[in-house]
């Protein structure tokens, strides 16, 4: 062994199938890979929402502070802080509506929905 690996451990990456869980090899039951799917599509729908969301509330929070006591600026910013808020109601109360209709009407995919972040 040279001394960069004695001073430097080696980092080992594994690259995941998101549509695999459990340490699966395959999946072969179109149901289980339909559900793993919409899991994964809901997953990202909601980390990219929230990301939005925080991104808006941010800006407009900086926006409000930086009007100067202009009342327009000021108005644009309550705005963008009120539509932020709304927004990611919007989004949680499509997570809520997906799992509902999956309930009543029993589709697989859709009544075992949960929000988990995601991992490496």
């Amino acid at each position: 062994m040279n001394l960069l690996h004695l001073i430097v451990k080696p980092a080992y990456a594994v690259i995941t199938n998101p549509l695999l869980k459990n340490g699966e090899k395959q999946v072969t039951q179109p149901v289980t890979y339909f559900s793993n799917a919409l899991q994964a599509v809901v997953t990202i729908f909601f980390v990219v929402g929230v990301i939005y969301f925080l991104w808006h509330l941010i800006m407009s929070a900086y926006h409000m502070i930086s009007s100067q006591g202009d009342a327009k600026k000021f108005e644009e910013a309550r705005n963008g802080i009120s539509f932020a808020l709304v927004g990611i109601v919007i989004t949680f109360s499509i997570f809520a509506i997906l799992k509902f209709v999956g309930t009543i009407l029993g589709i697989n995919g859709l009544d075992d929905l949960t929000l988990t972040l995601p991992t490496l």
